[in-house]
């Protein structure tokens, strides 16, 4: 039986009432001793020196071979496969705490056949549970511990997936950084298959090119979609070509593209109505209006808008639980409205609409988070055009408040402009003044960094 050094670390640091972070000091991150303790990477020596250190053990402890779990001591694959649908079926009934108790027991059984793809599946089942309700740390660990038991069975696709599904874990928590590391790990353990699986490969270019994207290499994530397109072209599955189509011509308006970005929407729109797919006909006709928005043609942008809204009711009637999908376009929606009424001079209209904006919280691009609170701003213009300036001012203050996430943004630079100029009609010229240098000197940041984009 093959040495489980990460197992015996876990079970030690468990015994002692220790927590990661304790255990991790000042020596190595949490993430790190998780993928240890779950046999995703293996320790260096001078790593196993100083986790055996913190345990009082000596080295030699963590890598003896277990004698006493021996083949015969483990139960029945049908034994273990019961317990596992017993789990199954209590996730399912939404019995979340009865669900993680027979989990935690089944981890911790030494008898357990921890290489088998049905222990792999519950428990990246039930890490998923936990991304669902934002509790991050928890679904890092079943995760991980998901990824231990497919790496062990040779279970390379399997362990591609739950790869991505970590990433969004650090997704959840706007770092990219961390996501695009775990997405190269996806994509190395997806090329040991001997097998390809085009449309598995489609999901892990679709995630990258997000990430990057969100990074803002936006070369790089137009290169990948080009690759993503291709392969889905010559395979003849068409996987996601409408929404890569879409993607490409959003990131290639950013780069100023226009031609790009007008074969694109054609293609996406061409891909999306061959497939009958309502959900990608509105985000293109909600990225028409967005587009018609920074043209300055508003009856353009609220007609798009309209068209959008129509595909949206088409979604909901088949998938009425989609309940982000239904919150995150119904904030684009009042927001294109309230920008567009607002260029037509139309104040009481524009309001209306952007006191319906709910900035929900399942926003985590780079893009769209900054776009969200973008609202702020026009409804701090909106109030000013209605002759409540002060009102105005605070709505500017929330949106910059939460904008300050990403500390160098092109949306921050239009926010403290906007803001700069409503304290210079109530005639409070130094905060005009403060506000109007942050935003020059912001400004002067982003002009150094080329990856900034939005």
């Amino acid at each position: 039986m093959a040495i489980k050094v990460g197992e015996k670390i876990k079970s030690l640091r468990k015994s002692l009432n220790m927590t990661q972070s304790e255990l991790a000091g000042t020596e190595l991150t949490k993430s790190m001793l998780s993928q240890i303790e779950n046999n995703v990477s293996n320790p260096s020596m001078r790593t196993l020196n100083y986790i055996a250190n913190k345990l009082n053990k000596p080295v030699s402890y963590f890598l003896e071979e277990d004698t006493d779990k021996t083949i015969e001591n483990r139960i029945s694959n049908q034994e273990q496969e019961d317990k596992i649908k017993h789990i199954n079926e209590l996730i399912d009934s939404n019995k979340i705490d009865e669900s993680k108790e027979f989990i935690d027991k089944l981890i911790n059984d030494s008898n357990i056949n921890k290489s088998i793809k049905c222990y792999g599946d519950i428990l990246l089942k039930f890490g998923n549970v936990q991304i669902k309700y934002n509790n991050l740390d928890a679904a890092k660990e079943y995760i991980n511990c998901a990824l231990s038991s497919y790496i062990d069975g040779n279970f390379y696709s399997d362990a591609a997936k739950a790869y991505i599904q970590l990433a969004k874990c650090f997704y959840e928590e706007f770092n990219y950084t961390e996501c695009l590391s775990i997405c190269e790990k996806a994509f190395e353990l997806y090329y040991k298959n001997i097998n390809t699986d085009p449309l598995l490969e489609i999901e892990l270019y679709y995630f990258k090119i997000l990430v990057l994207s969100a990074i803002g290499d936006i070369q790089n994530t137009i290169k990948i979609i080009a690759t993503a397109i291709s392969l889905s072209s010559k395979t003849s599955i068409y996987y996601r070509t409408d929404e890569l189509y879409r993607l490409n011509a959003i990131f290639n308006y950013f780069i100023g593209n226009l031609t790009e970005y007008n074969r694109s929407i054609e293609k996406a729109l061409q891909f999306a109505k061959f497939s009958e797919d309502n959900t990608c006909l509105a985000k293109v006709h909600t990225i028409s209006a967005i587009y018609a928005l920074e043209s300055n043609d508003a009856e353009k942008a609220l007609e798009n808008a309209e068209i959008s809204k129509n595909y949206t009711t088409k979604t909901l009637e088949n998938t009425p639980n989609n309940k982000n999908y239904t919150t995150r376009i119904s904030y684009i929606y009042y927001l294109i409205k309230a920008r567009a009424y607002y260029m037509l001079n139309k104040y009481d209209l524009a309001y209306e609409n952007i006191i319906k904006v709910d900035f929900p919280a399942h926003e985590k691009h780079k893009f769209d988070y900054l776009n969200m609170w973008s609202a702020k701003v026009y409804e701090g213009l909106i109030l000013a055009k209605l002759g409540k300036h002060r009102e105005g001012i605070e709505a500017i203050k929330v949106g910059i408040d939460k904008m300050l996430l990403f500390d160098k943004s092109k949306f921050l630079v239009s926010a403290y402009k906007n803001l700069s100029d409503l304290y210079s009609q109530v005639n409070d010229f130094k905060n005009a003044f403060i506000t109007l240098k942050k935003a020059d000197e912001l400004q002067e940041l982003i002009n150094k960094d080329g990856s900034i984009v939005f």
